[in-house]
């Protein structure tokens, strides 16, 4: 409502000032107090123009403050969202299709609400304002004035969209260029290689011709528009003073002059109002996608369940069975697994191993058998509970872009740099710690530290958050032996206390290990037990 209102106050300020210059263009020049009536009405134009400038100001603020709160409000609704949804909806999206959501959409949506509200309603109301106040000065002038306006609307408009047109197929050839010179970049050792400059010069050249049409295009027409509209609109000022000064010779001076005032001043909220079209266009499809983001199905609650503080016991699957879109990934899985021992997982590439484990973690839903823990079924226990009493650790260590401090304790304040020294230290990964120049403050840099580091601070985590099972994803498949040998070390340390699931290929972790479950094409083809 403040916004609407200053909105109308600020037009109302910005249409009243060419009624003041009407008045001193009207001044009776005879007059005995013409100086102190001059004065007035210079100080009457100078404080609605203060008043204006005031106005139109409170209405920016207003309208920033309000846009910047939805802005948030939007950001903040999108990313609650994806941080709730399920596996299978992350899928769905690729990372830079949820990335440019919640970043390139959002701020489009920004510029949607902000355009509507502070250039589109805003000239609509001026426009409507100038009219009303071309009829309060003369009718007669003001249905030209009126018919003028109309004129150079639909012109504007008209070109507006053939500019359109011509942008869209600028933007699209931009796109194919961009992906054709990202090809010719990569591939640049094979143009080193093979001689090929000149090949990708003569093409590069081709596609800048094809730009340059497109850019000419646009340049003609743009430029051909602004001519158009200033011939309308002399036209239409030829028109009120022909009818003036021929036909009805008896309208003032000022009168002309507010007429003619107004018709110019048409031609700016115009062009305003057709340049965010096509800014409206794009954004409502960034609308579109942050709406199909939103209508996303209910997400993961891990607090619905039974709550459990600690969760132990063999572990067990039942005829489990789970299908992802249309095909059967695992088919009537059945095993045990111990408490306190230690399992690997084998299998062939697609067989299945990292569904099992995920769906054990309930990441994923499984279509029917039961999995158990101490006789628990997982389904029936919160799965906030479950995976406390879970640590992973993937193929591929999610280290995020902060402190060693930060990426080990992952907010959780009651591990203490103590711990975490002594336990480096215990893991004889002292060389490690000697290439962090400001210790457990210095911030991860991927690049410079190996992958096997990376790998260790994962591990390192993982201890740390104490857990009763612990599952491993290829724990060393792109390790130096070295590194391997310290990491199977701090497995068979884990596995004296906890139960630890390991899906390997390598013969070193799978001889060490009290139980070998083989999977094939998503079934148990043999289970191997070790050490009954």
């Amino acid at each position: 409502m403040g916004i609407i209102l200053l909105l109308i106050v600020c037009n109302i300020f910005g249409t009243v000032h060419p009624f003041i210059m009407k008045q001193i263009l009207e001044v009776d020049l005879q007059a005995n107090d013409i100086q102190m009536v001059l004065l007035k009405l210079v100080i009457a134009y100078v404080l609605v123009h203060i008043g204006y400038a005031f106005f139109k100001n409170a209405r920016n603020i207003k309208v920033n403050q309000i846009m910047a709160k939805v802005l948030k409000d939007i950001r903040t609704s999108v990313f609650e969202k994806v941080l709730h949804f399920k596996m299978k909806t992350f899928e769905k999206y690729s990372s830079a299709q949820i990335y440019t959501r919640l970043t390139n959409d959002v701020n489009e949506l920004f510029n949607l609400f902000f355009s509507v509200l502070n250039v589109v309603v805003n000239n609509i109301v001026y426009l409507i304002f100038i009219v009303i106040m071309m009829f309060f000065a003369n009718v007669s002038l003001a249905w030209i004035g009126f018919a003028m306006v109309l004129l150079i609307a639909i012109s504007t408009m008209k070109f507006t969209n053939i500019l359109g047109k011509i942008r869209r197929k600028f933007l699209r050839e931009r796109d194919f260029l961009n992906k054709e010179f990202s090809e010719i970049y990569n591939k640049n050792k094979l143009t080193y290689l093979y001689h090929i400059q000149k090949k990708n010069m003569e093409k590069a050249n081709y596609f800048f011709r094809r730009e340059l049409k497109f850019r000419k295009e646009y340049i003609f027409v743009h430029h051909f528009t602004y001519w158009v509209l200033i011939v309308l609109e002399a036209v239409g000022i030829y028109c009120v003073l022909y009818y003036a000064l021929n036909i009805n010779t008896s309208i003032s001076v000022g009168t002309i002059y507010l007429v003619l005032f107004f018709i110019k001043e048409c031609r700016g909220p115009l062009n305003e109002i057709c340049d965010q079209m096509e800014e409206i266009q794009n954004a409502t499809v960034s609308y579109q996608r942050i709406k199909e983001l939103l209508k996303e199905g209910a997400g993961e609650d891990i607090e619905k369940g039974e709550e459990v503080e600690v969760i132990k016991g063999d572990i067990e699957f039942q005829n489990v069975c789970m299908k992802y879109n249309q095909e059967m990934v695992l088919k009537n899985v059945s095993f045990i697994i111990k408490e306190g021992s230690k399992v690997t997982i084998a299998g062939r590439t697609g067989a299945g191993k990292s569904t099992l484990v995920n769906v054990f973690m309930k990441l994923y839903d499984i279509q029917s058998g039961k999995i158990l823990i101490g006789n628990k079924d997982i389904y029936k226990l919160a799965t906030k509970s479950l995976r406390n009493n879970i640590s992973y650790i993937s193929q591929n260590p999610y280290i995020f872009a902060d402190t060693v401090r930060n990426n080990i304790r992952l907010g959780n304040e009651s591990i203490t740099d103590e711990e975490i020294l002594k336990l480096i230290q215990k893991m004889g990964a002292d060389s490690l710690l000697a290439k962090l120049p400001e210790g457990l403050d210095t911030k991860i840099k991927a690049k410079e530290m190996s992958y096997g580091e990376l790998q260790i601070l994962a591990f390192i985590r993982a201890i740390l958050h104490q857990a009763n099972i612990y599952i491993f994803d290829e724990p060393t498949s792109n390790i130096d032996l070295k590194t391997e040998k310290m990491i199977q070390s701090i497995i068979d340390h884990i596995a004296k206390t906890s139960t630890v699931i390991i899906i390997a290929h390598r013969k070193s972790t799978i001889a060490s290990s009290d139980k070998i479950i083989y999977l094939k094409d998503g079934q148990v083809d043999a289970i191997i037990n070790k050490r009954d």
